[in-house]
């Protein structure tokens, strides 16, 4: 028993920090991954704030469309402001921002047609 010249203390040490290495390693992924998740929430919440508003306004307008279209919709989680853009024919280019509680901006532009009282083109813009 006594020949055994201190092989377990060293075993024991390498194992131990081999764990705590790991340790170490799932929590800093644990951590980039919450980052991650708390971004992907907020843009979907922006981009959903985006979508109510839009189904709001087109139901507003339906066919009477004013020359100046200006408004601001809040919502529990943001607020959307809204602006007409041009129009063209029987098309009207609407333009939306989005901005969450949290401060994340969803920018949209929506080609709206006036006969048909639908949305015919979506054009997502990076926020800025």
């Amino acid at each position: 028993m006594n020949n055994q010249k201190g092989v377990v203390f060293p075993m024991v040490m390498i194992v131990a920090s081999v764990f705590i290495m790991l340790t170490i390693l799932m929590i800093d992924q644990f951590i980039l991954d919450k980052r991650f998740y708390k971004e992907v929430e907020e843009s979907l919440v922006a981009d959903h704030l985006v979508h109510l508003a839009v189904k709001d306004v087109a139901e507003e307008l339906g066919e009477v469309i004013p020359d100046i279209i200006q408004g601001e919709i809040s919502y529990p989680n943001g607020v959307v402001r809204y602006s007409l853009t041009k129009q063209d024919g029987p098309y009207v280019y609407l333009e939306f921002s989005s901005t969450t509680k949290n401060g994340r901006v969803g920018r949209v532009i929506i080609q709206y047609d006036k006969e048909a009282g639908r949305v015919i083109e979506w054009i997502e813009k990076q926020a800025m």
